[in-house]
């Protein structure tokens, strides 16, 4: 008999999804089932196809081939902005912040695709657009102070130090309070000491709620906040499991662990 739940136990779930540039084939039939409320790591060598599938999933690039199917929904064809409004946000591996404008208002944007008043509201500044203005200040202030960041919403972004700017963006990705984020390397370019806070984040917006994929290269991070993982070399899916088994896997060990782990030990 089998074990595997049905599509409604899913959040998310890809199927055969495969996409092409060109001659090149970045993600070659991949199968992906997220469960509701967890956190799914997706790990590979470089190249791997990991982005391109956060992209796939997101509606940055459309599908070669495969179905994407969301809270039960087919949305192989929707566009990004309807996958957003259906509840599906993501930050970048390069930070995509406004510099200029203050961490609150860069948190802010986050929630434009929810306005309802038009430029007649802000123009004659209605009750209807206050009452807006108001949430979204609200609802970002709680967001900063989810990352905690909420002591320097006005200082400017640019101003930020790169751990904090990479905190400003998730912050920005969950204060619409999404079903599924989708976090491109959060912690790279982080210490120890950074990563750490980094994955309590991931852990703490879980608890909030909010299912996760996440896409990084730290493996102390992937390890520790990771309820499944899969991994991804040449664009195929290669391993799918728990951190344990992931872990103790010789296929993954020879394409990946093995080969960090080798990089590790020469660099000591």
């Amino acid at each position: 008999m089998s074990t595997v739940p049905a599509q409604a136990a899913w959040l998310l779930e890809a199927r055969g999804v495969t996409r092409r540039f060109g001659g090149l084939v970045a993600v070659d039939g991949v199968d992906l089932c997220v469960g509701r409320g967890s956190v799914h790591g997706i790990i590979g060598p470089n190249g791997a196809g990991k982005t391109t599938l956060l992209n796939l999933v997101a509606g940055v690039h459309g599908v070669s081939s495969g179905t994407l199917h969301f809270c039960a929904r087919e949305i192989t064809q929707y566009s990004t902005a309807k996958r957003a409004r259906a509840g599906i946000r993501r930050t970048f591996q390069n930070l995509k912040l406004f510099g200029e404008m203050t961490v609150l208002d860069n948190v802010a944007i986050g929630l434009n695709a929810e306005t309802r008043s038009g430029f007649f509201d802000a123009v004659l500044g209605t009750a209807r657009h206050r009452r807006e203005e108001r949430d979204i200040r609200d609802r970002s202030m709680e967001a900063l102070r989810f990352v905690g960041l909420g002591d320097i919403a006005a200082m400017r972004a640019a101003a930020l130090a790169y751990g904090h700017r990479r905190l400003l963006e998730i912050a920005r990705a969950i204060v619409a309070r999404p079903a599924l984020l989708l976090l491109d390397e959060p912690a790279a370019g982080l210490n120890v000491t950074e990563a750490a806070h980094v994955s309590d984040l991931i852990a703490r917006i879980r608890e909030a709620g909010t299912t996760v994929i996440l896409v990084e290269h730290h493996m102390d991070v992937v390890m520790r906040v990771s309820d499944e993982i899969t991994v991804l070399n040449y664009g195929r899916r290669l391993a799918h499991g728990t951190p344990a088994r992931i872990q103790e896997d010789p296929d993954v060990i020879e394409a990946y662990l093995g080969r960090s782990l080798e990089n590790d030990s020469a660099q000591a």
